[in-house]
């Protein structure tokens, strides 16, 4: 599926893969203990983003929300029959996977991008999302692409996939790393970089959001998104790759898509 701007100014292609469950391999290290331990907590601990809607987001009461949220909500469902037996802890791009590795969370489910690199220290489950980049600059911007980020200012997120792509597709662009969304917007809006560079679906919902920036090109390097646990968790990815499998079979996977992609509908449609 594609994505489509009435303008003209970008396409974007975001679709959902088949899930086709892949275990962790056998034979190497256990995290057996994980499931006892998550069920002997009473609780599944989920690293969540709190500044990316609509997959990761505080709402108006303070409380999480969004797509990943959801479907950790959704695990926690599956382990103990109730959808709030579940602890949300904020990450970032940038740490992550420290808290996951340092077992300060469970999971992370937070718009992680499947790469090799990545894949050298976290087992992903089965991809439920694919995301490119996108370019969101001020209204009033010359660039139309990234071949015209050549010496400008580019913000990005500190630890997202969009640093080394960057690196590798405008070498001679001036990335300045931010931790926050929010902090990388206002640096386009303050002047201070020229240009953001992140996911396409997040850099469509903050233009949509506001009239005096706009997204340029189309979006480059579309890759799935998927949960992380430890390296070698076979049975804890297994759990999660078979309640995601569940959850696509009775329907919720699709219930969870229209409530967080509704308002995209003519943009952003499943597979």
């Amino acid at each position: 599926m594609h994505l489509k701007k009435p303008n003209h100014l970008l396409r974007g292609l975001l679709f959902l893969v088949p899930l086709v469950f892949v275990l962790a391999g056998a034979g190497s290290v256990s995290y057996a203990d994980t499931l006892s331990t998550i069920k002997e907590r009473g609780e599944l601990i989920a690293g969540v983003k709190a500044q990316y809607p609509p997959f990761g987001f505080v709402d108006s009461s303070g409380k999480n929300a969004g797509f990943d949220v959801d479907l950790s909500r959704e695990l926690a469902r599956g382990l103990f029959g109730d959808p709030d037996k579940v602890k949300f802890v904020t990450v970032t791009s940038g740490n992550r996977v420290p808290y996951l590795q340092s077992k300060k969370i469970d999971i992370i489910a937070a718009t992680v991008t499947v790469t090799d690199e990545r894949k050298k220290t976290v087992d992903f489950s089965d991809p439920y999302f694919n995301s490119g980049t996108l370019i969101l600059v001020p209204k009033s911007s010359s660039i139309t692409g990234i071949n015209d980020l050549t010496g400008k200012k580019v913000a990005v997120i500190q630890g997202s996939i969009q640093v080394e792509d960057l690196g590798e597709l405008a070498p001679k662009a001036n990335l300045i790393k931010f931790g926050k969304t929010s902090e990388a917007v206002l640096a386009v809006k303050t002047g201070r970089a020229d240009a953001y560079a992140h996911d396409d679906i997040a850099i469509l919902d903050i233009a949509h959001g506001d009239p005096g920036l706009k997204v340029v090109g189309e979006d480059y390097r579309p890759r799935p998104f998927a949960m992380a646990v430890r390296k070698d968790d076979a049975e804890f990815l297994k759990f999660v790759n078979d309640r995601i499998r569940e959850m696509k079979k009775d329907g919720t996977f699709d219930k969870l898509w229209n409530r967080w992609f509704g308002d995209y509908k003519k943009l952003v449609k499943p597979q």
